[in-house]
């Protein structure tokens, strides 16, 4: 015996299963249509197993697919609108008016207007009348069944009356939304944000660091964006902070005047194993101090052609002079053992210099190629000037692993900046008190513990500062091009700025653009000791230029828009800029700038090839990270103190980052965002959800099964801690979050006065958290705000403050049921996902094109971009809601090409 389980939702639009809810017979094209929901998994059909009334979560995500509106054959949406269009009028008042009348005019008329809303006044012009954003909140009321409540009766609307209402609302909304894209002028012209200014002067100047610490950070749009054009403003302090920091830039990238002698120790295990046995045979402690290898779990030098160990705590080192830096000795067999979890530190004394790069080469490998147990270096300065002032701080930018097997090492390389870092002040005074040495440790962060646990061997370290590659190098080299011309200051000088501000201005710019430079050329010159001296300064003038600050649009390639009933198009200059701040967060590279000059990138071949070769560069994490944290309002963790662990919370933050990439590599669906039998994880997450077996800090892909209680975003630990209160969940911050940022649907502002729950109540202190909910809901001055967001956020309840899962708060089981407006139940999580999958597929799928084309275009979006809006959701929904899909969709879009 075979039983048909069907899912929940709203099933009015698919004719055979509403038969089957109300018992009746089947018809041949009911029954062909079941079948055909079998083979796609949609109803599922379990033998002699009870009827749960649920269905999986994937055939959830099927069963969506198959209700939803956007891919209907005959959708208004995909209808193109050749010519400017009108209202349908007439159809309203024969067909959609007298529906309204009967089922919302009860509530909504001339007896009685609830939310102000009186549908007898309402202009059904939608193209010309001023009510659209009234018909916009009727359209997603009706549409997403929130309207006419299910209690209402008398007032429902059956499945062809809502279906009637949806289909004209969104032919009127698109026509409305072309018709006033003519009338609406749109801008993304911006400055650039703190961050894009800062990747734009590391990519222009090959420079890793960060500049741009002085600026103030930006305000996020409503949207929660920072790169949206109305709040990209600059003050005159601002832009003369600009030059400040551009200047000094440069003077990192340029250098004069003859290389310098860089300090460099050379730190040998060998050598030091000698000393450390030398002083060991002077006081006669041979015996104590060294023997046959036991497994020390502390520090040690080990003669691993005797298997001597001699204990080790730290080291001393004095700049060799005249060391040759780069050198690959033969590898010894003294080598320092370094356990997991520990650190060897060495004694710089006072030498390093106050700038430059200090390069740190450490030749290492790991005691067993065991791949549950990982090792990587870390790098630390510290400095102790007195018995109570010290300091210590991580320098090295991110901890790299050891892979090589210890028999076979490899090199290590760290670059730190070290006038980006702190240093001992008392570095250069002449007395010995304070302190004047600095100390730099090494550390092997690890999770290896036990007497087998993999430990680091390291033969050999050199640490060099300043260091160059090449002289002059690289950096000063790229801007003071080769030239014939170099004894001609005026021509040189010319050459060199054309090619630096062709890179800047990312456009080719004119004679005409360059003599005003070169006059303040010949200014600088005049009380300049060289021709870099005086170049570096013109150069800084060029950074605090427009043309550099600003996203800009030059002039325009198609006739006025009023002429042709078309959007402008932007050159394929401009479409390089707003490519590269879209996927890379920065200025165009030579290859993506050289066929813009060549008019080639508007092509669309070329246009797709040049989207993913961003995309698999390096530089693509900006976009990843940056987005991810806007959309999902990451920035909430950096508020959350209740995380104690500094490496959960670190993970925290990158998980939903690093489930972004995965998607976005795998071009999966954007409903994976909802939910997904995969997680994302590192090893501090994988404990703290309970799945075994991952270990490492690296994040990567690992299957879940149902009882893990995880997959997708809304059950990574970062968003529920951030949307808890410290000390237990938070259904309200969850619910406002669940609204704003995933369907694009955010709650109205609490109204003024609204009053507190009171926690000095005895009777408000015995109910549990839902039951406090409810009972201040039903205050009328609150009423309102939370029948649309608490519901979303109970369904989260069986996570707690860290977003842990629960099934008990405080020895009683938790309830996580809820009811929408629409009277939807929701039970938990799995029932949140459900529903969503089932019924809200458009809806989420709008909400992320709407979202990714906000922030591709730097620009709040308006109602007249509904229409590229839904005309891309439409292509998406196509093409299987694919996340890289999206990108390449929005980058050949007319809204992304036009002005």
């Amino acid at each position: 015996m075979f039983k048909i389980i069907l899912g929940q939702g709203n099933w009015q639009s698919n004719e055979a299963l509403q038969a089957i809810r109300q018992g009746m017979l089947l018809k041949v094209n009911a029954l062909k249509t079941i079948f055909l929901l079998i083979l796609a998994g949609v109803v599922q059909t379990y033998a002699n197993e009870p009827d749960t009334g649920e269905i999986s979560l994937e055939a959830a995500r099927e069963l969506g697919r198959a209700n939803s509106r956007l891919l209907k054959e005959n959708s208004n949406v995909a209808r193109e609108l050749a010519s400017l269009p009108e209202a349908r009028v007439s159809y309203f008042h024969e067909v959609i008016k007298p529906i309204l009348d009967k089922s919302c005019l009860g509530c909504h008329g001339p007896d009685k207007s609830e939310g102000r809303l009186r549908l007898d006044q309402m202009d059904p012009d939608l193209l010309k009348g001023g009510n659209v954003e009234r018909w916009r909140e009727i359209f997603n009321a009706v549409s997403n069944s929130e309207m006419p409540p299910e209690d209402e009766k008398d007032h429902a609307l059956t499945g062809k009356e809502r279906e009637e209402i949806v289909d004209w609302l969104v032919e009127e909304l698109n026509k409305a939304s072309i018709v006033r894209r003519h009338a609406t002028e749109h801008s993304s012209f911006r400055r650039l944000t703190k961050y894009e200014y800062n990747n734009a002067l590391q990519d222009l100047l090959g420079l890793p660091f960060t500049f741009a610490n002085r600026l103030p950070p930006e305000t996020a749009s409503v949207d929660g964006f920072k790169n949206s054009s109305e709040l990209l403003q600059m003050s005159s302090m601002q832009f003369e902070t600009y030059r400040e920091i551009g200047l000094a830039a440069l003077k990192r990238a340029i250098v004069t005047g003859k290389q310098p002698q860089a300090v460099t120790y050379v730190i040998s295990m060998q050598e030091e194993l000698d000393k450390a046995t030398l002083a060991n045979n002077s006081k006669d402690t041979d015996k104590k101090a060294k023997g046959k290898r036991k497994r020390r779990m502390g520090l040690s030098l080990l003669n691993r052609e005797t298997d001597e160990e001699t204990p080790f705590n730290e080291g001393s080192a004095l700049p060799k002079e005249n060391a040759e830096v780069g050198l690959t000795p033969k590898v010894s067999q003294a080598v320092l053992v370094l356990p997991g979890s520990s650190e060897v530190k060495w004694n710089l004394d006072r030498f390093l210099p106050g700038e430059g790069i200090m390069r740190v080469r450490i030749r290492a490998g790991r005691t067993s190629s065991n791949p549950d147990q990982y090792a990587s270096l870390r790098l630390i300065l510290s400095a102790h000037t007195s018995n109570n002032a010290n300091f210590s701080q991580v320098i090295s930018p991110r901890d790299v692993p050891v892979t090589a097997p210890a028999d076979e090492p490899q090199y290590i390389t760290f670059d730190i900046p070290l006038q980006d870092i702190q240093r001992n002040p008392f570095r250069k005074v002449e007395t010995t008190f304070p302190r004047r040495d600095e100390f730099l440790s090494i550390r092997n962060v690890s999770n290896a513990s036990g007497p087998e646990a993999t430990q680091i061997y390291i033969d050999h370290i050199e640490i060099s500062a300043p260091f160059y590659e090449q002289w002059p190098p690289k950096t000063h080299a790229d801007i003071f091009i080769e030239s014939d011309n170099k004894a001609n200051e005026e021509v040189y000088g010319r050459e060199v700025l054309s090619h630096f501000m062709r890179r800047v201005w990312r456009r080719p710019v004119t004679t005409q653009e360059i003599d005003p430079f070169m006059a303040l050329f010949a200014n600088y010159r005049a009380e300049l000791p060289s021709f870099e001296d005086a170049m570096i300064e013109v150069l800084a003038t060029t950074l605090a230029s427009p043309e550099f600050l600003y996203i800009t649009q030059r002039a325009a390639v198609d006739p006025p828009a009023e002429a042709t009933g078309k959007r402008q198009t932007i050159s394929d200059i401009e479409l390089a800029s707003r490519l590269s701040f879209f996927l890379w967060t920065s200025i165009p590279d030579e290859e993506l700038l050289a066929l813009a000059e060549q008019g080639k990138l508007s092509d669309p071949q070329v246009l797709n090839a040049q989207v993913d070769r961003m995309l698999a560069d390096a530089r693509s994490r900006r976009f990843t990270e940056n987005f991810v944290q806007q959309w999902l309002g990451l920035d909430g963790l950096e508020n959350v103190n209740h995380v104690t662990d500094a490496a959960l919370k670190d993970a925290m933050r990158e998980e939903p980052i690093a489930f972004f990439e995965e998607v976005l590599r795998s071009n999966a669906s954007i409903l994976d965002f909802v939910h997904s039998d995969y997680v994302v994880v590192n090893e501090a997450l994988a404990r703290h959800y309970g799945i075994q077996a991952v270990y490492g800090p690296h994040f990567r892909k690992v299957s879940v099964q149902p009882q893990n209680n995880r997959g997708g975003i809304f059950t990574t630990a970062g968003i529920l801690t951030m949307n808890s209160d410290g000390k237990d969940s938070h259904p309200l911050k969850r619910g406002v979050w669940m609204l704003k940022r995933i369907l694009q649907d955010p709650p109205p502002p609490p109204p003024p006065n609204v009053p507190e729950v009171d926690l000095t109540d005895p009777e408000i202190l015995k109910m549990t958290l839902k039951e406090r909910i409810v009972d201040h809901r039903n205050k009328p001055a609150c009423q309102s705000c939370h029948s649309k967001i608490d519901p979303w956020g109970i369904a989260f309840e069986n996570f707690d403050a860290l977003g842990r899962y629960r099934t008990e708060i405080q020895n009683k089981p938790v309830d996580a049921t809820s009811l929408l407006f629409n009277k939807q139940e929701l039970a938990g999580m799995d029932g949140l996902k459900r529903y969503l999958l089932t019924n809200r597929q458009d809806q989420l799928s709008r909400a992320l094109v709407d979202k990714m084309t906000s922030y591709a275009l730097g620009r709040p979006l308006s109602f007249s971009d509904r229409a590229d809006i839904e005309s891309l959701t439409l292509q998406l929904r196509k093409q299987d809601d694919r996340l890289r899909d999206l990108l390449h969709l929005i980058v050949n879009s007319n809204i992304f090409r036009s002005r």
